[in-house]
């Protein structure tokens, strides 16, 4: 599927999907792994962990890995190697993930860990969060989904979640998204683009929006 270009902008052609359908999808897919993993990825504040939540829940409460429990401030790499081998290796193999998460609390802009958190495998595992479905992991994946937003807007939530302060370390943040993304092409290989700013009427429980390839 062609995604979108490096200004998501979004796309076009707005289509309600039911949740429920989306996660049957998902179940009928063939699997060679101990779990169906998803990535729910997309750039910043494109609304990705609304649509993991609530596909979480359509697929009877699976376990959501959250990528920002891995990265920091200012590199969109190193973090990665940590994720897939606590986390994403252990759940495809049927063994539990065991991680310690971020400390956003005690080091905002840094790279210190909290607490600890283990996640038993599942039939269906999503992983969300931004760079998800990057190369490293796409063989592996049961579904790919690319949620998409345009810039402004996703800066406006950025900015409106983490404070005024925090306003040069998005704009740099959003130059290594568009860099690595690039590089990566996750959009152009995801199974489905989630629009996250529909101009048509959706409930974000139950439902989401999908977009045609341009």
């Amino acid at each position: 599927m062609a995604g979108p270009g490096p200004g998501e902008d979004g796309g076009v052609g707005e289509r309600v999907r039911a949740l429920a359908d989306l996660a049957e999808e998902i179940r009928a897919r063939p699997c060679a792994r101990a779990v169906r993993l998803v990535a729910v990825d997309g750039r910043g504040g494109a609304g990705k962990s609304t649509l993991a939540r609530a596909l979480a829940a359509a697929c009877g409460g699976a376990p959501v890995i959250r990528v920002d429990d891995f990265l920091y401030w200012g590199d969109i790499q190193s973090w990665w190697p940590r994720l897939e081998h606590q986390a994403l290796r252990p759940l495809l193999a049927g063994s539990a993930a065991r991680f310690r998460v971020r400390d956003w609390a005690g080091d905002p802009l840094g790279q210190g860990l909290a607490g600890w958190a283990e996640v038993s495998p599942a039939g269906v595992v999503i992983v969300e969060g931004i760079t998800a479905s990057r190369q490293a992991i796409a063989a592996d994946l049961a579904m790919a989904l690319w949620v998409t937003a345009p810039r402004p807007v996703r800066l406006r939530r950025a900015i409106a979640r983490d404070g005024p302060q925090r306003r040069p370390l998005w704009i740099e943040w959003m130059r290594l998204e568009d860099e690595f993304f690039a590089r990566d092409g996750a959009a152009t290989r995801a199974d489905h683009l989630v629009c996250g700013q529909p101009t048509i009427p959706v409930d974000p429980a139950i439902q989401a929006v999908l977009l045609d390839s341009r």
